[in-house]
């Protein structure tokens, strides 16, 4: 029993000096640096380039996914700027067209509507293959995004060694419990430390799914690994 607990006193120990060590790192490295951060080629200049919203919906709630579309439709983008919404075969489609309706006049928005759920990167990838923009941008059904998100990405993708480009999360029920404070204070690191360490580095492990722009040529040589991905043996959808 002794050797036990010695040995769980050592491991935790070592764990809480790694974690130290690995939160410091990170902490430096998410500093912003006097320049460039990845390259510091010419950041091209032209015409603004055009923009695919895509959003994946499957059982969205009407009031939540009008907030989404509204705030997509308010942006102060002035590129061409495209918003494709997908229906995952939800099974609550009677309301959700009731939406679509709302959009219906606006020639930005296009509505699909897949006959049966086949999961949320698939639904992306539909959209994918009918949209054409430069820029495509992955938005939640459930998130609403500032006005300027999409110009404030689009000028990041400016740079031509820029693949993607993500926007800061808050959760909107932040105020209401601690548990809710928790996961924006998580959201919190995960964008502006975590993510910002790693992109001194050139490359960021994973983009926030509910706001996260990439470059259309890197995103589509990527979309058959994307799409047939397995975890454990099975299709991760």
């Amino acid at each position: 029993m002794y050797l036990l607990d010695t040995t769980s006193i050592a491991a935790i120990s070592i764990y809480a000096l790694l974690s130290t060590a690995y939160k410091s790192m990170q902490v430096l490295y998410a500093r912003p640096l006097n320049g460039p951060a990845v390259s510091a080629a010419p950041i091209e200049t032209g015409p603004l380039p055009a923009v695919d919203v895509i959003v994946p919906s499957f059982n969205e709630d009407p009031g939540i996914l009008s907030a989404c579309l509204a705030s997509i439709a308010d942006q102060d983008y002035l590129g061409e700027l495209r918003v494709y919404v997908v229906d995952d075969g939800s099974r609550n489609r009677e309301a959700i067209v009731c939406v679509h309706d709302s959009y219906a006049r606006d020639p930005r928005f296009s509505f699909i509507l897949l006959p049966e759920n086949v999961g949320k990167r698939k639904a992306q990838i539909a959209a994918i293959g009918q949209s054409s923009g430069d820029l495509v941008l992955n938005v939640d059904s459930d998130s609403t995004i500032a006005c300027d998100v999409v110009s404030k990405l689009a000028s990041k993708m400016r740079d031509p060694e820029v693949g993607a480009a993500m926007g800061q999360l808050t959760a909107s029920n932040r105020s209401d419990t601690w548990l809710t404070r928790l996961i924006d204070m998580e959201y919190w690191l995960a964008c502006n430390e975590e993510r910002a360490a790693q992109a001194r580095f050139g490359a960021v492990m994973c983009c926030c799914g509910p706001c996260a722009m990439y470059r259309r040529s890197a995103l589509v040589s990527l979309l058959d690994q994307y799409e047939t991905q397995l975890f454990r043996g099975k299709p991760s959808d």
